[in-house]
């Protein structure tokens, strides 16, 4: 069999990993997007395949999910295997992006019928159980990272390959973390696909993090100022509800954007490995007002408040014409709450103090701050889960080249697996 790498190798972004078997069967880890100034980048490669076989969908974040539609407008069928959670969620999240794409000018490559095909093309898969499909087996385990989120143990040709996706080996707020299933231990994994986001970070302890976060707002809000909370709308804005659902800060809590659509998609839709659900329902239906119209937003603008809102990097979204409000005061807080991609709004404003506001470079004069609540394991959780599973081939991707080479160099001097660090379309023999 072999491993070709589509994309996700040395860089965050467009994960799509072709598994080849020796008989021709072919199946896909993902089928992701990244987003450019250029545009929406596909996987590299992928439209030259005639036929697949299948796709294994870890997640449904764009980055892992976002180019699905252009396999149905091309015509690769195959089904697409993911949890209940996963598949209501990417549906959400595809047609904002096809919606962005258009907004933006930019052509993305199919059309809502395309969206409408994944959905039909799809099959539900239960987490910690064995299906069949051709001449393999598979089984997806929990991945911790967001709902729905799943590892992918495959076993073809006497071989078992584990594809991480994205993975928290930390219990959160809102998901239990993964960890070494005891299925992984029945037999020697041969082969493991890590993602590698934080690997060459250690993230601090969340419970004091937590702490840090509510002590942070209530000490902003003491001194006249707001706080504004740019958000992920899957994962991390729910984690935020949770945090802020047994705290009084003394001024409402604001949310928009498509957090709402999201988490109400969360609480109707089951997942054991899903946690505090009635916090989230409690604090979403009656502590929180939600923001539905410009017009309200400017309303609630003119008083005192925590607002949280998509989106997280500062890209687009409802965020900025907050920011265009609250970043002349020096008592207003803007509070990051994750990973800032390069180039980003959220990263110039946390490392050199600017962003982008109606096209215009700004230097901010409100305060900022960044809190680590990853979805992903830090570079000691990807160790500790290494260790536990001891494969005999280690693939590290979907990281930044410097993380990706912390976490080869440890794995060449500690472990006595072989390890790789892929560029996209580099093609390996198993």
């Amino acid at each position: 069999m072999e491993l070709e790498f589509h994309g996700a190798a040395q860089e965050v972004g467009r994960s799509c990993i072709e598994l080849r078997l020796d008989d021709g069967d072919r199946f896909l880890f993902d089928v992701g997007i990244k987003f450019s100034e250029g545009g929406l980048v596909f996987p590299e490669k992928v439209l030259e395949i005639k036929e697949l076989d299948g796709v294994f969908l870890s997640h449904a974040h764009l980055d892992h999910s976002g180019g699905l539609p252009l396999f149905e407008n091309k015509d690769l069928k195959g089904p697409i295997f993911s949890t209940k959670q996963t598949l209501a969620i990417s549906r959400i999240l595809l047609k904002d992006s096809y919606k962005i794409a258009r907004i933006r000018n930019l052509h993305p490559a199919y059309d809502l019928d395309d969206i409408k095909e994944v959905y039909r093309d799809s099959l539900f898969v239960e987490f910690d159980q064995w299906y069949v499909h051709r001449n393999i087996r598979f089984m997806f385990l929990n991945a911790g990272h967001i709902p729905g989120s799943a590892m992918i143990l495959v076993e073809a040709e006497g071989k078992r390959i584990l594809y991480t996706g994205d993975i928290n080996t930390r219990d959160s707020q809102l998901m239990y973390s993964a960890h070494a299933n005891p299925i992984l231990k029945e037999k020697r994994v041969d082969v493991v696909i890590t993602e590698s986001t934080y690997g060459d970070k250690e993230l601090p302890d969340r419970e004091e993090l937590r702490k840090k976060f509510i002590q942070s707002i209530k000490k902003t809000i003491k001194q006249g100022g707001s706080v504004l909370i740019p958000t992920f709308a899957l994962g991390r804005a729910q984690e935020i509800l949770i945090m802020l659902s047994e705290e009084d800060f003394g001024v409402p809590i604001f949310m928009e954007g498509m957090c709402n659509t999201i988490t109400r998609k969360i609480l109707q839709t089951p997942s054991k490995y899903v946690k505090n659900k009635k916090k989230l329902s409690d604090v979403f239906y009656h502590k929180i007002q939600w923001i539905g119209s410009p017009r309200r937003r400017n309303k609630i603008l003119k008083k005192q408040g925590i607002f949280i809102t998509t989106s997280g990097m500062m890209q687009g979204g409802p965020v900025l014409s907050y920011l265009k409000e609250l970043w002349h005061n020096p008592k207003n807080k803007v509070t990051l709450m994750g990973f800032q991609c390069k180039n980003t709004n959220g990263r110039h404003l946390l490392e050199e103090g600017f962003t982008y506001i109606d096209g215009w470079k700004t230097t901010v004069k409100c305060q900022v701050e960044k809190y680590d609540f990853s979805g992903h394991a830090d570079s000691q959780g990807i160790k500790n889960l290494l260790l536990a599973i001891n494969p005999k081939k280690i693939f590290f991707q979907h990281g930044d080249p410097i993380a990706i080479k912390n976490m080869k160099d440890w794995s060449d001097k500690g472990i006595t697996s072989k390890t790789f660090s892929p560029a996209v379309g580099s093609v390996y023999k198993i």
